[in-house]
């Protein structure tokens, strides 16, 4: 492979795990607010779940396949997934439903959906997306258990989100059927 072609491929790549970044990133803020006032949290973590979803949908893309049909399906299986984790929360803060869960417990509640959603769409699509998906089942462990400290916990959560990108970038390589030719770069990962 030339220079140009590694260059390439890089940026390729790069492309490819900024939207994982992006939801990282934006889930650590959450998470350090949640950390700090989870009463007004679960608003914010309803209007997150379209970000994950379109980055649920674009992770999966290499994989709808290459008719038109195929990729219809694709699209309508993915929008069934989401839009019945966002039926599910609707449901969740009905007003019948409202009078078991107080303020606090909404956001928690609403990060633990959101978790095993993103882990079931990562299962069947994208494994980066499952990771994803566990770090946000962790987050709500890690904010009810730190829940005096933000600070510590803002930390502890910024830290195993830098592993889990690390980890979805040295595992890039290792995967199967990521060999060095053009065909093969790796850069679909």
């Amino acid at each position: 492979m030339s220079a140009s072609e590694n260059k390439l491929d890089r940026k390729r790549f790069l492309l490819y795990q900024l939207p994982y970044v992006v939801l990282y990133v934006a889930a650590l803020g959450l998470v350090g607010m949640t950390a700090h006032n989870a009463a007004e949290m679960s608003t914010y973590w309803q209007m997150f779940i379209p970000l994950v979803a379109l980055v649920s949908i674009l992770g999966g893309w290499r994989w709808a396949g290459n008719a038109g049909s195929e990729r219809w399906a694709y699209i309508l299986r993915q929008v069934l997934h989401w839009g019945a984790l966002i039926l599910t929360i609707r449901l969740l803060y009905a007003h019948a439903v409202q009078d078991f869960l107080n303020d606090e417990q909404d956001a928690f509640v609403t990060i633990y959906v959101i978790g095993l959603a993103a882990v079931l769409s990562g299962i069947y699509l994208d494994w980066k997306m499952a990771l994803f998906g566990i770090f946000l089942l962790l987050s709500g462990v890690a904010i009810a258990w730190l829940n005096d400290n933000w600070m510590l916990l803002v930390l502890v959560i910024g830290g195993a989100g830098a592993i889990a990108i690390a980890v979805s970038l040295l595992i890039r390589g290792h995967l199967p059927g990521q060999g060095t030719g053009a065909a093969g770069s790796g850069a679909a990962v």
